[in-house]
């Protein structure tokens, strides 16, 4: 049985007799030059590590952000600002009237600009001068969404359908400058620029406007955007690929991942995402985007779920991003913003005020262990006894470190005879010492079963690439 779908996806079903599947801290990766089923085909790479860059404070990175240029790197940690530069030397520039919860910056070339709900600021580059917007300025205080369309920063009116915009190339607004979310009753949930247009998510339906020049407000709504999906959580929009994705609510129900595709938003989640969300809360979700050699991510925490998934828009696969306490317990990813700053992929801590750099080299979290899974589908044979003589993975070889943990790194695998239920003691093997280039990770005399399910975790700080996975079995007639 060369290939049996061992490398795969995350994907759970309802029942786990139907599907078991577990891919938690390994992505996919697929050879176009090659057929399914071929080796390698589809094989497993490890997700990023995190090497810290800074820690400018303790608490949550509520917000990062890139500003023109490249050479300055906004954060919000708790409820200050800090402009962070080049060599990750960080400077406080302002203090916010909140200290908890995402933060959305945008900026017009001249001045970056953010709410937190009950208020809005500016930040002006060229002079650092931070400031809180005045509770006069523009047709209402505070904002928790904004975006900027040809110079135009456009901004909520939280937990209304009302929405305002400041003069162009400007951090000020006209009292006149606001309109309303009109096409259905409903609130708006959040907004984001996509190609010039303002997409405005309500509680149940979304439509979109478009800059056309007007005097007081610039905006105007497009006929025939209108879509039948809302918003569930706000900080669930991301831009993914040329587009966006975002966790929906309708007045059908909620919890689907949608990938806005012009003005049709269509599903990408699969059942497995929103079977794991089932009876949790899903308002608190937070997202963003990253890109990493060529595979852009859709990443998406839920922190009362206590989960993060992430979309691999190359594959169209999801898997799991986790990490693990001292007990060896699974946790939510890390990451709570992203930016790219200096050529990096950077990121900020939900908790302890740390920003990392994401890299595919990097195999720990920030020296912390990072535990690889994968759980593999079931293997039946019209439910006849199946006598496994041998499991044979293809790790790249060869990749011990010269000391220390992961000098002979090791595979573990552990099976399960009754669907994922209950599991066999750990069979230990090496994936090969530094130079092992022919060393062949091994199971033997495997026993049987009518329904088998295999597991294998990677913990060693190693470049854990399972390439393909050979399995020798014979069934036998009941």
């Amino acid at each position: 049985m060369p290939d049996f779908g061992f490398c795969g996806p995350s994907y759970e079903a309802p029942s786990i007799y139907q599907d078991a599947q577990e891919s938690i801290n390994w992505r996919i990766e697929i050879d176009p030059t090659k057929q399914p089923g071929e080796r390698g085909q589809m094989s497993l790479y490890p997700t990023p590590g995190k090497t810290l860059r800074c820690q400018p404070a303790t608490g949550e990175v509520r917000a990062l952000a890139t500003m023109p240029g490249g050479q300055v790197l906004l954060a919000i940690i708790d409820a200050n600002l800090y402009s962070i530069t080049p060599f990750y030397t960080y400077t406080h520039v302002g203090t916010l009237l909140t200290n908890a919860g995402p933060v959305q910056i945008t900026n017009n070339g001249l001045a970056a600009y953010f709410g937190d709900g009950a208020n809005r600021y500016s930040y002006v580059l060229a002079t650092g001068l931070f400031s809180v917007i005045a509770a006069t300025d523009g047709a209402f205080q505070g904002a928790d969404m904004c975006g900027v369309v040809d110079d135009f920063i456009f901004y909520n009116h939280p937990m209304t359908n009302e929405w305002g915009a400041t003069a162009a190339l400007s951090t000020a607004s006209s009292g006149l400058s606001h309109d309303y979310k009109n096409g259905s009753p409903c609130n708006i949930v959040g907004l984001i620029a996509n190609n010039r247009n303002v997409y405005l998510l309500g509680e149940t339906e979304t439509e979109v406007w478009i800059n056309t020049g007007l005097t007081q407000f610039p905006f105007s709504r497009i006929p025939g955007t209108f879509s039948q999906h809302g918003c569930a959580s706000k900080n669930s929009i991301a831009r993914l690929g040329n587009s966006f994705a975002f966790l929906s609510r309708d007045t059908r129900g909620n919890g689907l991942v949608l990938y806005m595709d012009g003005y049709s938003p269509t599903q990408i989640s699969t059942h497995a995402v929103t079977n794991s969300l089932q009876g949790k809360t899903i308002s608190d979700a937070v997202a963003f985007t990253y890109q990493i050699e060529g595979h852009e991510c859709y990443v998406i925490t839920f922190p009362s779920a206590d989960i993060t998934w992430v979309y691999d828009l190359a594959t169209q696969m999801w898997h799991k991003w986790l990490s693990m306490d001292d007990y060896g317990v699974y946790h939510r990813d890390r990451s709570n913003c992203c930016a790219t700053f200096q050529g990096e992929v950077i990121v900020g801590d939900y908790q302890n005020g740390k920003i990392y750099a994401l890299s595919n080299t990097v195999y720990t979290e920030d020296g912390a262990t990072i535990r690889r899974l994968r759980r593999c589908p079931h293997l039946t044979s019209d439910f006849n006894q199946i006598f496994f003589e041998h499991l044979q993975l293809q790790f790249q070889p060869g990749v011990g470190l010269p000391t220390g943990q992961g000098s002979d790194p090791q595979a573990m695998l552990r099976w399960s005879n009754d669907g994922g239920s209950t599991w066999s003691n750990e069979h230990w093997k090496s994936i090969g010492q530094i130079g092992k280039y022919r060393n062949r990770v091994i199971w033997r005399r495997l026993g049987n079963a009518r329904d088998r399910v295999f597991e294998v975790v990677v913990s060693d700080p190693v470049k854990a690439v399972i390439v393909s996975a050979n399995l020798k079995s014979e069934a036998g007639d009941n």
